[in-house]
This record gives structure tokens, C-alpha cells and sequence, in this order.
């Protein structure tokens, strides 16, 4: 037996060997460098251009270009110190870049965070052009106009995902490992303009859907798995404009994602995704932004509304979004159309689906919310828990409390109705988080502030409040055992300050977050998130006390 245990492990011995072997001596990012004096001679026949035709290639890929500043851009990962392996190349026969320096000499990291523009000379038959190329260690997104337009006008966008940690097949996000050097999506997008408040900011937030071009010429939409995320057609760019550290957006949906979205019956993650991704649109730098999926009918597990009413379903699963503060008011959910141009608004909600019958009895779920919340203290207690999951509640109660989300107290969620043992269940779910952690909404261009007052503050959440109040079936004893729980991992002190360090590596240390300084001066800049971290900690320990105050 010895001997098979000492074989095994010489065994597991030579296999690290022999990976390391191959890591040192597997193919360096190949960077052409000309000694000066053949420079010169090259330059020398040759006319100086102010524009540049040919475009640099890395591993065969055109590289995104911003041309007022003549720099491509290669995105690269931060998790590895040393370069991807890959030659350097352009688009046009007879043209080759010529740097001026071996940059793989130099720290790759060092690059990315000090946004170094690592010059070159784009040499071409009638000329060279000096133009630079930068490192970033975040993905890109890269639109190019096209000739081609759907039916009802909207243009289509040639659209290249970029993904940075592709290039070596490592994984990105949840779901997808790509293979080695297969680190660009291809295919057509329209865009159009999103958000509610955010419309207002220069700099605007979108929501894309892709499409491929048939044999016909004709479109369809094209389902695509960008950045490892969901496998889908319909996605949302957020412009992170408001928020001055640009993390706070990604750091809540993280926390939820590993706190409470997938706490469900159904198997299904009822929360978002955001990877950060640098933007260009037509050769021009537009910033760093979150790419996204939206809360709808395929990310909660849902059949489409209209398959659902032609099967005759008792109960008809649907989504409604809080899109604008408004108190729980169950007349708000009967009669008249409060706009008759909006058929599918109603008491701050907006119903989601394919099919808007434009009657009572699809807002029901949200009247019959409304009148229990209204109710007695009795008729509450006696019906909360029959009409929402109980546990969600409370999660969605713990989770505003531990963020600080003041923007959440009466908007920015969304509310499914799930068919659960044959009657509706709701459940909510947290959108739109940036105002968060120290912020709060303001009257002012940013539609928010920083606020450390409101560390110790309770967010009185409904229903799960009332909920807590009431100690409805026993919702005290399940809100200590759940923040219990999360105390010790994913709101735990270290997780918070990690996951706040580890962002703030993420925007600043790729670069992106110096080049939105650059793209948007007028945009909103937290440089030091050291008040981020105390507030998170000073509201972490209210939360401790406020839970552990409470009577079962």
C-alpha cells in the first residue's frame, strides 16, 4: 500500500512540474520592436498621417479604437500578473505596428491602473501614423453602426463583446468557460434609452437586443451568453453615473445574489447579474458601465403571460415593477385608469408581460396586498403570509436595513405573483441599488447624496415592518436566524470590506475608473471609499442591535 501511495504521489509531483514547465515556456505576448536606427530608416521614406486606416489586431481581433485620441484598447485579465499569450497584427495588408518598446517588460498591472498609453507607429504603404494602445482590465463593448434598420426604424449597431477574462479560457461570471482566444462575440443590436431619473443625466443608461442576420437578409433575435452571464436577447447598460464610486450598484446585487435571490421554491435566481464593461460607439470612448439582465418571466422561471391565459390557468403568474414611491392604497388598484394613456400603470406599478388586459382582476394581487396592509393589525396578521412568502419579506426587510437603501422604501423593486399550490404568492425582488451605502436620494443633478446620518436610521419597509411588529407566525424568530446567517457569510465584516476592496481593485485598478474621469468631468467621483466602509460597519452593528432588540 506504501509503495502505491509513494507512486500517487510522485505521480501528482512530476504533473505540477510539468505545468510549470509549460507555463514558463508556452508562447509571451509577441510585441514587434525595431531598433532605432531601423525606425528611423523606415520613418524616414515614409510621410507622418494624422489619421490612421489600418487597425491593430490582437490575435486576429480588431481591437475597439477611440480615434480623437488615436488609442486601441485590449482588454486583459487582472487575476493573472503576467500577459496572455498572442501577436499583434492589423487589418490591412502591408500595414504592422512597430512599438516603440517591449511594454511586456513591464508589469501588466502597473499598466492597467496607471491608464498608460503605451505608444506605437502604425505603419502603412503611403505613411505611419503614432497612435497608443492601452491596457484595461474589465471587458468591452464595442458598437459600430450599420446600413441595416428593423421594421419599425430602429437602427442596428454591430456589436463586439469583448470578454477579458476569455482570452486564456478562464471563467467569467456564472455560467459559460470559453475556449482559449474565443474572447469576442459578434452580432447586431438596437438600442434605446432607459431608466426613470437617470434619463436626465448626460450620460444614459440603455437597454439592448441582439440579432443575427439570416440567409434572407432579414433579422432575428439572437440569444447570446455575454460575459458568462444568462444566455439571452434582451439586456440593459448601466451608466453608473450617479454613483461616485461606480461600485455600490454591482456590490448590492452581489450581496443579494448570494443573500436572498436564491431563496425560492422554484430554483431560480429572482435577482440580476452586472459585469463592468467599458463602452465605445463608433470609435469614440463613452465610459465604464454595468451590463445586466433584466428581472422578467425567463429569469424568474415564468410562462408568458398570454400562453398562461389561453391554457385557462386559475392562477396567472405576473410581474409588476415599483417604478415611483407611492403608499399602499388598495383603491389605487380598482376602478378608473389613474391615465388612460397608460394602461398598464397603476398606485406606482407598472405591470410587466406580453398581454395588458386592461382589467381589475390583473391587478388584483397588488389590491388584495394593499387592503391587508391597510387593515387591522388582526386582518394583517391573519392574511399576510397567505398572500407573500414570508421568509422573502423579511430577507428584503434585512436587506434595505443592512445596505442602507432609503431609495427602496417605497420604489425600485420589483413584485412577482407566483402560482404556488394553486393560489398567488408574491415575492419581492431589489432593483436599481446604486443610491445605497451612505447615499440617499436628493433634489439635486445627481438625484442623490452623501449622507452619514442616516447610518442609524430604520427603513420602514412594508410589509415587512408590520410584519416584524406584529411577529406574524413567528417572524422575529426567522429574522434573527436569518441575519444570523448572513452575519457570517456574505454581511459578515470581512466579506463586506473584501468585497468593497476588491470593486474598488475592479474600477480603479484596470484604469476604467481614471478614463470615466476623463469622459464624463462632470459626472459625480467618490475617490476615497474609506467613509463607504464605515458606514457599512457602523450599519451592520445598528442592524445587530435593532434585531437583537427585538422580542419573539
Amino acid at each position: 500500500m506504501k509503495k502505491w501511495i509513494m507512486a500517487g504521489s510522485l505521480i501528482v509531483l512530476l504533473f505540477f512540474v510539468a505545468w510549470g514547465i509549460f507555463e514558463k515556456t508556452r508562447p509571451a505576448m509577441e510585441v514587434q520592436v525595431f531598433q532605432e536606427e531601423k525606425l528611423n530608416k523606415l520613418l524616414e521614406r515614409l510621410r507622418e498621417k494624422e489619421e490612421v486606416q489600418a487597425k491593430l489586431t490582437f490575435r486576429e481581433q480588431v481591437l475597439p479604437y477611440d480615434r480623437e485620441s488615436r488609442t486601441f484598447f485590449l482588454p486583459l485579465s487582472m487575476e493573472k500578473e503576467g500577459f496572455e499569450s498572442g501577436s499583434f497584427g492589423t487589418d490591412m495588408e502591408g500595414a504592422e505596428p512597430v512599438f516603440l518598446e517591449d511594454f511586456t517588460e513591464k508589469k501588466k498591472l502597473s499598466l492597467m491602473a496607471g491608464n498608460e498609453a503605451i505608444p506605437f507607429y502604425m505603419v502603412e504603404k503611403d505613411g505611419y501614423c503614432l497612435c497608443y494602445l492601452k491596457i484595461t482590465g474589465v471587458s468591452i463593448m464595442d458598437f459600430t453602426s450599420s446600413e441595416y434598420a428593423m421594421d419599425d426604424g430602429q437602427p442596428l449597431f454591430l456589436l463586439k463583446v469583448y470578454d477579458n477574462l476569455a482570452a486564456d479560457g478562464k471563467k467569467n461570471g456564472k455560467d459559460s468557460v470559453r475556449a482559449a482566444g474565443e474572447f469576442v462575440t459578434n452580432c447586431y443590436t438596437t438600442s434605446r434609452l432607459r431608466g426613470n431619473t437617470s434619463l436626465n443625466y448626460e450620460k444614459k443608461s440603455l437597454r439592448l437586443n441582439l440579432y443575427e442576420q439570416k440567409k434572407d437578409g432579414s433579422f432575428q433575435k439572437k440569444n447570446e451568453s455575454l460575459l458568462g452571464m444568462r444566455t439571452d436577447n434582451d439586456w440593459i447598460l448601466n451608466g453608473l453615473y450617479a454613483d461616485g464610486s461606480k461600485i455600490k450598484d454591482k456590490l448590492a446585487n452581489d450581496l443579494w445574489e448570494q443573500a436572498g435571490a436564491e431563496e425560492n421554491p422554484y430554483q431560480k435566481t429572482f435577482g440580476t447579474h452586472m459585469e463592468y464593461v467599458e463602452v465605445f460607439i463608433n470609435d469614440a470612448y463613452q465610459g465604464l458601465y454595468g451590463l445586466m439582465f433584466p428581472i422578467d418571466k425567463k429569469q424568474l422561471g415564468m410562462a408568458s403571460v398570454s400562453s398562461q391565459v389561453e391554457a385557462g390557468e386559475a392562477v396567472i403568474e405576473r410581474i409588476y415593477k415599483k417604478k415611483y414611491t407611492a403608499e399602499w392604497k388598495a383603491e389605487d388598484f380598482q376602478g378608473a385608469l389613474p391615465d388612460e394613456n397608460m394602461p398598464d400603470y397603476r398606485g406606482g406599478f407598472f405591470l410587466k408581460g406580453d398581454l395588458i388586459l386592461q382589467n381589475e382582476e390583473e391587478w388584483k394581487p397588488l389590491y388584495d396586498l394593499a387592503a391587508c396592509i391597510e387593515g387591522s393589525d388582526e386582518e394583517f396578521a391573519g392574511q399576510i403570509t397567505s398572500l407573500v412568502n414570508q421568509e422573502n419579506v423579511l430577507q428584503n426587510w434585512l436587506f434595505y436595513q443592512a445596505i442602507g437603501g432609503f431609495d427602496n422604501y417605497g420604489k425600485n423593486y420589483y413584485y412577482a405573483v407566483r402560482n404556488r399550490d394553486g393560489k398567488p404568492q408574491g415575492y419581492f425582488i431589489p432593483w436599481d441599488l446604486n443610491i445605497s451605502f451612505g447615499d440617499v436620494y436628493t433634489d439635486n443633478p445627481y438625484y442623490c447624496k452623501a449622507d452619514f446620518s442616516v447610518v442609524k436610521e430604520l427603513i420602514r419597509w412594508q410589509p415587512g415592518q408590520r410584519m416584524i411588529d406584529l411577529n406574524v407566525d413567528d417572524s422575529v424568530s426567522i429574522l434573527k436566524q436569518t441575519w444570523k446567517e448572513w452575519r457570517s457569510t456574505s454581511f459578515s465584516q470581512n466579506s463586506i470590506l473584501d468585497r468593497i476592496d476588491s470593486l474598488e481593485q475592479t474600477v480603479k485598478g484596470s484604469g476604467a475608473y481614471e478614463r470615466e474621469k476623463e469622459r464624463w468631468p462632470q459626472g459625480r467621483y467618490e475617490e476615497d471609499f474609506s467613509q463607504m466602509k464605515e458606514f457599512a460597519l457602523q450599519r451592520l452593528q445598528y442592524v445587530d442591535e435593532y434585531v437583537e432588540g427585538l422580542s419573539e
